[in-house]
């Protein structure tokens, strides 16, 4: 069976619960339906909960909002994309890049659905003392998610921790980086103690209280902070929970999804359900022959290439790379054998029945994350030469069909960090995690332009300033407000 989020109908409980909140991105109505006549029972806020699974779902679903604000950013694939307004050129502005409002929107709604949850909870009749507390700690872990994930894209934003109406949201000032960090760190520390350690049965997919501490920990390692992450990071590994998994393809396959390597997903749904993605159909071309082994119909005019800098980080054996990428479909009737496609996410076992009915999960946190970070934060805090963090390293490599490092090549610390760099942007590629990494190292201008220099990117024609490490606040956004002593745009945009 099933994971609980994806068959209870998350869009239709979404709707029953948080209708009418289209009109401005944080406030939920209180209307005698939708709030005054429900949260009130266990089953209220068991569906409740689920809608907020629900808005982090549509973050994920289609492929003009995570993908394009995270992976589209980055050096994994070729700039000039179809739809992408020039994000992937750093050449964007906020009034054409809708998907930066409707990320932005989202996150807020995710918080709006949390803290109806966490203002009325306590009060509610629950059955299940236990359930009730673990329906919190899905609420703060979504809701630092959230602030998180608004923290690092945009920098600080307006923070609130209740219900809130339209005129007292404009009333509250844009919080900096690092108080919107603190609020996150605070949320995702109070659902570590309040989630369980697993869910079973129809529940498994649900967040634990180790995907709350892999969560804090990759914020943490954004500080720079290695020796608190390593403290959650302890916690996941020493759970005795998680493992790598044997096959590289089973990171990614709807056969192993919820499995051990998997800390947490989104949960999707094929069979047309409506709780299927889209994703998976913008990796691969519009004009794609419908006879390829990847997907049974074309995929969209939107599809991104993997760039010629991606590519050539591979290693010569390296496993993961037709895992992930491919060549020599037949496009328009003629066989190409340039350009290369991400299928990481074209393992299906169900067939999809169209182009936004696939069920492969999307992971957000993988168990090899947490143990590269783990390496990481060793490395940082302290040198060691065939030591434990070249033991999780020469682990990932093996699975790749790589020889492990040298430590004789591989020789202190500085040559560790890079050796981690390179490792994980082959074995995260199209995860989301590569413009995170390059901004939180340091890397982002650099790279980016350098990547800009390479003849199919432009050849110089594009550059990155370094104030676009952060995204610009969404026009629409700055509007609403209309007040750049409460909310105002990022310097430099």
């Amino acid at each position: 069976m099933k994971k609980i989020m994806k068959y209870i109908g998350l869009s239709f409980l979404a709707c029953m619960f948080f209708a009418a909140c289209e009109d401005f991105l944080t406030e939920i109505p209180l209307d005698a339906y939708s709030v005054e006549g429900k949260y009130k029972t266990q089953a209220d806020f068991t569906q409740a909960i689920a809608g907020v699974y629900s808005r982090n779902q549509a973050l994920y679903a289609d492929h003009a909002d995570w993908f394009s604000r995270v992976i589209l950013r980055a050096d994994d694939s070729q700039n000039g994309g179809a739809y992408a307004y020039g994000f992937d050129q750093f050449t964007e502005n906020s009034v054409d890049v809708a998907f930066l409002n409707n990320g932005w929107k989202g996150l807020y709604k995710i918080i709006s659905f949390s803290n109806l949850i966490l203002d009325r909870i306590d009060a509610a009749q629950f059955t299940d003392a236990a359930l009730k507390d673990y329906i919190k700690g899905e609420a703060y872990m979504f809701r630092g998610y959230a602030y998180w994930m608004l923290g690092w894209q945009f920098g600080g934003v307006p923070l609130y921790d209740k219900p809130v109406t339209t005129e007292e949201v404009l009333q509250i000032k844009r919080s900096t980086q690092a108080e919107t960090f603190d609020f996150a760190i605070a949320d995702y520390k109070r659902a570590i103690e309040l989630l369980p350690e697993a869910w079973t049965g129809s529940n498994i997919g649900r967040v634990t209280k180790y995907a709350a501490a892999g969560m804090l920990a990759r914020l943490y390692m954004f500080r720079g902070e290695f020796s608190q992450a390593k403290t959650y990071l302890t916690q996941v590994i020493q759970s005795g929970k998680y493992a790598l998994a044997t096959d590289y393809r089973d990171c990614f396959s709807e056969d192993h999804e919820n499995d051990a390597e998997r800390v947490w997903s989104v949960q999707f749904m094929s069979g047309q359900s409506g709780e299927g993605q889209s994703f998976s159909s913008s990796a691969l071309p519009q004009e794609a022959s419908t006879s390829n082994p990847y997907m049974p119909f074309a995929g969209y005019a939107s599809a991104v290439r993997v760039s010629e800098n991606m590519l050539a980080a591979y290693e010569p054996g390296d496993l993961r790379k037709e895992i992930t990428t491919v060549t020599g479909l037949t496009i328009s009737g003629l066989l190409d054998t340039v350009s290369y496609w991400c299928i990481k996410y074209t393992y299906e076992v169900n067939t999809p029945l169209t182009q936004s009915d696939w069920g492969i999960d999307i992971p957000i946190l993988r168990y090899t994350d947490i143990v590269m970070m783990y390496a990481e934060a060793l490395n940082e805090e302290g040198y060691v030469a065939g030591g434990e963090a070249f033991q999780i390293v020469n682990e990932v490599r093996a699975r790749a069909g790589l020889a492990p490092l040298d430590p004789a090549v591989v020789s202190d610390r500085d040559k560790f960090r890079e050796a981690i760099k390179r490792e994980r942007r082959v074995e995260f590629c199209w995860e989301g995690l590569r413009w995170l990494d390059l901004v939180r190292w340091g890397d982002a201008v650099r790279v980016m332009n350098e990547h800009f220099l390479h003849p199919d990117e432009g050849g110089g024609r594009y550059y990155m300033e370094p104030h676009q490490v952060l995204f610009q606040i969404p026009f629409d956004q700055l509007s609403r407000y209309n007040n750049t002593d409460i909310l105002w745009q990022n310097p430099g945009y």
